[in-house]
């Protein structure tokens, strides 16, 4: 919920605004002869400029008169794709200029009251360009380029800055070019390869968050300025916010802990399609999500519809001080602004002034400024179990080591997912038929028999395993071949729909709204796309593309890591030697190389690193869970009972020795919590 902070004082800036124009109004021409001979803001000329914190008054000027003063320092710059022009807008004042600059079209900007100086990328010179000075320039004006950087760029989109790094999203072929700025002066320090569409970035802390442009997905890079180097850099963690069909522009309020993104909808509708989403508590949420995982609609609060004049919002800025949003809005050629957004919905703007090619938006105030909060701590890997014959729950760190062990209500289980928002665990019971939702499970010591907090009906027949999108879970169940869908609130399951597959099924993972299926006694991996969407009546279905994975015998576990894109398969071989001919593939880049393959076609050996051999320990490993953080696969291996770990697999293949071996009989499914 956004609580509005300042309802008192934003009355009463009103009421002033209103007691300002009226003085204003009254000034003569005089005035203005004035500020053409004298060419500087004074305090005589009936214009709120300079530092004046009332018309004519405060600041260096007198002290206002009650009921004269006009409020802070609320200013909005925005730039242009069309002419290159930077347009301030004073939000208290209600008056904007115009700064004319010899760029053609840019995008990307960026304020530093300390210095007085705007920069903005240029789309036209393919540089970052610093204007000085800009605080005293009251009118629409010619302004020159004071300095800027060499032209690296190729496409630039979005700015972000932290303290004197200043970080270009170009999406030219999808870079961060990351400068210094020293002085009057900018250095390129680094430029980082991004594996995704860039568009918009911010900086929370010493974290960066980028949006992942054509998607709705959002990528963090943690400690960004200590890894940022001239390769390839994958995000640290990669989710997707629910309801955004594709996102461009983002912002993030350190005060309020918020952070908007919007929404361009349908990018072909530039007219009533787009909106923005506001995430309050935006740490916490986005802190408890495991790599891939989905953030509710629910925990999110969305401005979209008609009244809003909202089709292609592509930038965003937000005001801790009022609660307000500010959109670049591309498609109808405006600059708008929300307030009183508790509920969210089809709202009308309460500020609304027409700027054609309206590209990036900055908000800048001496409350809001700087306000880019901190960044992520306390983040965990914890490596979570089934068993097939006792049903306990074992817990393990990253390096392997057991954290605890608890026994559920279950004497069979496979399938098995941890919902940190929630601390509790689900899994899917092979002795009572029923999906088991265990809470308060951080709170579990080694050794407790936790008592489930509710379960589902006894539908399955023969569950193994599970994948959950925001508050749907997904179970795979190779009795008569179906999947389960149910929705979970906290205090129930229910049954949403059950769908019918003509193929053996195991293993199951989401890649965003995609689900993965391994077709079990083959090699072949199928594809539903938009799984939840495109099915939400009970029927059979069909995948809408099959493809082998070349070198496997016969796959059963799977999992998709967003952040890094990999895909990891495990191969049981044959199904008579349970100890010996195991292993599991890894496929980098995966995205491409599933793009590439035709429906029934392959992905070849060449494409991929295979692990297997005697010194591996695998012989029957029937499900597998990939960490990005340490590039680590782990392996649920029934056949010999153990829990196995195989470092730097994207370096590796062959026979490898696991780095972890941990024995575990009757050990199944397995879900890698990674945040």
């Amino acid at each position: 919920m956004i609580m509005k902070k300042n309802s008192l004082k934003w009355t009463l800036k009103i009421g002033a605004l209103a007691l300002g124009f009226a003085f204003l109004a009254s000034c003569d021409d005089d005035d203005n002869a004035i500020v053409d001979e004298m060419e500087t803001p004074t305090c005589t000329d009936g214009i709120m400029n300079g530092d004046e914190t009332g018309v004519d008054c405060g600041g260096t000027c007198t002290p206002c008169e009650e009921g004269m003063e006009l409020g802070r320092r609320a200013e909005l710059y925005v730039t242009n794709n069309s002419n290159g022009h930077i347009t301030k807008y004073s939000v208290t004042g209600d008056s904007l200029v115009t700064f004319a600059t010899a760029t053609e079209a840019a995008e990307g900007i960026y304020y530093d009251k300390e210095e007085d100086i705007v920069v903005q990328a240029s789309r036209s010179s393919l540089q970052l360009e610093a204007h000085k000075g800009i605080s005293m320039l009251m009118e629409d004006t010619d302004i020159a380029v004071d300095f800027a950087s060499a032209a690296d760029l190729e496409s630039p989109r979005e700015l972000a800055v932290s303290g004197s790094t200043y970080v270009v999203a170009d999406n030219g072929s999808n870079k961060f070019f990351v400068y210094s700025k020293d002085g009057d002066s900018f250095t390129l320090t680094s430029t980082v390869n991004v594996p995704f569409p860039v568009w918009g970035i911010t900086f929370k802390g010493k974290d960066l968050y980028a949006v992942v442009d054509t998607t709705g997905d959002l990528a963090v890079y943690y400690d960004f300025e200590a890894n940022a180097g001239d390769d390839f850099l994958y995000p640290s963690k990669r989710i997707t916010i629910e309801g955004i069909v594709r996102t461009h522009g983002l912002t993030y309020s350190g005060a309020d802990d918020v952070m908007v993104m919007t929404d361009i909808g349908d990018a072909a509708n530039t007219a009533d399609d787009g909106g923005f989403h506001v995430i309050s508590d935006f740490s916490s949420k986005f802190d408890a999500l495991s790599d891939g995982e989905v953030l509710p609609l629910s925990q999110q609060v969305r401005v979209a519809g008609s009244s809003t004049l909202m089709g292609n919002p592509i930038d965003v800025a937000y005001d801790s001080e009022t609660d307000a949003v500010y959109v670049s809005e591309v498609g109808n050629g405006k600059v708008l602004g929300f307030t009183s957004i508790d509920q969210g919905g089809d709202m009308a703007p309460s500020f609304n002034k027409d700027l054609a090619a309206a590209s990036s938006i900055y908000f800048s105030s001496d409350e809001t400024d700087g306000d880019t909060g901190t960044e992520s701590v306390g983040l965990r890997t914890e490596l979570y179990t089934t068993n097939n014959a006792n049903g306990d729950i074992n817990v393990y760190d990253a390096m392997g080591g057991l954290i605890k062990t608890i026994t559920s209500e279950s004497s069979a289980t496979e399938g098995i997912y941890y919902a940190a928002m929630n601390d509790a665990v689900i899994q899917a019971s092979r002795s009572n038929l029923m999906l088991e939702y265990y809470d308060g499970f951080n709170g579990l010591a080694d050794g407790s028999m936790a008592t489930a907090a509710f379960a589902g009906n006894a539908d399955l027949v023969s569950p193994r395993e599970i994948a959950v999108s925001g508050d749907k879970v997904v179970v795979s169940d190779n009795g008569e071949n179906k999947f389960y869908v149910y929705s979970y609130n906290g205090s129930s399951f229910d049954l949403v729909n059950t769908l019918s597959i003509d193929f053996n099924l195991w293993g199951i993972t989401f890649k965003g709204d995609d689900l993965l299926a391994v077709v079990d006694t083959t090699s072949d991996l199928a594809i539903f796309n938009d799984f939840l969407q495109t099915n939400q009546t009970d029927g059979v279905i069909a995948p809408d593309k099959q493809i082998t994975i070349d070198g496997i015998v016969r796959t059963h576990g799977i999992d998709y890591s967003e952040a890094d894109d990999v895909l990891v398969m495990t191969d049981i071989g044959d199904a008579a030697d349970a100890n010996t001919d195991g292993g599991f593939h890894v496929i980098v880049g995966f995205e491409a190389k599933l793009d590439a393959a035709e429906d029934g076609g392959s992905i070849a050996m060449g494409d991929q690193a295979r692990i297997a051999g005697p010194s591996t320990l695998m012989g029957n490993p029937i499900d597998i869970a990939y960490d990005n953080k340490t590039k680590t696969v782990f392996i649920a291996e029934v056949g010999n009972g153990k829990i196995l770990g195989f470092t730097n697999v994207l370096n590796a293949s062959g026979d490898v020795a696991p780095s972890i071996n941990n024995d575990l009989m009757s050990a199944s499914s397995m879900y890698l919590y990674n945040n």
